[in-house]
């Protein structure tokens, strides 16, 4: 049952969680308001490389058996929820100065930060600078409540269970491989081991393995702003990312579900349960010591 629905997300099973683990999916959104239409330079179609290709419907057996899961339906193209909110691109923004924010991390310099700047081989996006107002109103009338609503929801679950994983959902495009060498399917980040107890992730390979995938772990992706965000270890609140290689679930294309969506949408609540599983088991130990 749906247990919250704000503008540009919702959620379900969040309220009374039935397991310590959240499955959040902030990348997979098809809303796309008028005002990025209006902006546009490239075709709209070009925004689709910056979606999580229907990684939404990857989620969508958690949701069938009640599990906690937060999902954007909003487009990455209006915000980045994966990006500090001060990782703003000065140049693309009116009335910004660069004084004001923090030093261009790498993702920022290559046109991805808090609103995606530019797409590799296409050039810039947009056609005209932002307001500051209008970055704005994006952050806090949709990067701060989801936030806001991870944050709480892992509360709840640390108080009702004594331990709490946050799991980022991600799609990727298939990594090229070098001559000679395999390339994982999977990949599993926790900020090289920063943000979640090392028994998680190495739990995800392990169940990844078993079921014959190819999973690395932090190459090429450890997890960025969600898992700093959110991930307190210490106060026994985890945050792992999981990017899910696309041409396992996608057409040849990677533009509409395939034949493998059946399979993997399978496999996350499996995937969902170990972790669960298993920080209950950390939990009653942390309890009785």
């Amino acid at each position: 049952m749906k247990t919250g629905d704000i503008e540009g997300f919702a959620s379900w099973g969040t309220d009374t969680p039935s397991v310590p683990v959240l499955l959040s999916v902030p990348h997979a959104g098809r809303d796309y308001p008028n005002d990025i239409y209006d902006a546009l330079r490239l075709p709209p179609a070009a925004l689709v490389r910056l979606e999580d290709r229907y990684a939404d419907l990857l989620a969508r057996r958690c949701v069938q058996l009640g599990h906690p899961v937060i999902m954007a339906h909003r487009a990455r193209a209006w915000i980045d929820l994966n990006r500090d909110e001060q990782d703003i691109d000065t140049d693309m923004v009116q009335g910004a100065l660069r004084s004001d924010y923090p030093t261009p991390g790498a993702k920022q310099r290559g046109g991805l930060g808090l609103i995606p700047r530019r797409l590799s081989g296409d050039g810039e996006i947009w056609k005209r600078q932002f307001t500051l107002d209008e970055v704005q109103h994006r952050i806090r009338s949709f990067h701060q409540p989801y936030h806001s609503a991870v944050g709480a929801i892992l509360e709840r679950m640390r108080q009702r269970f004594g331990v709490a994983i946050l799991l980022d959902l991600h799609s990727m495009p298939p990594i090229q491989a070098a001559v000679g060498r395999s390339v994982p399917q999977f990949v599993v980040g926790d900020r090289f081991g920063k943000s979640a107890a090392s028994i998680y992730a190495e739990l995800l390979l392990s169940r990844l393995h078993m079921q014959g995938y190819r999973a690395a772990l932090n190459h090429p992706y450890a997890g960025a702003h969600i898992l700093r965000r959110h991930a307190k270890p210490g106060g026994h609140i985890h945050a792992l990312q999981l990017e899910v290689d696309r041409s396992l679930y996608l057409d040849s294309d990677l533009r509409q579900p395939g034949a493998g969506i059946d399979r993997i949408s399978a496999l996350i609540p499996d995937l969902v349960a170990a972790l669960a599983d298993e920080a209950l088991g950390s939990a009653t130990l942390i309890a009785a010591e």
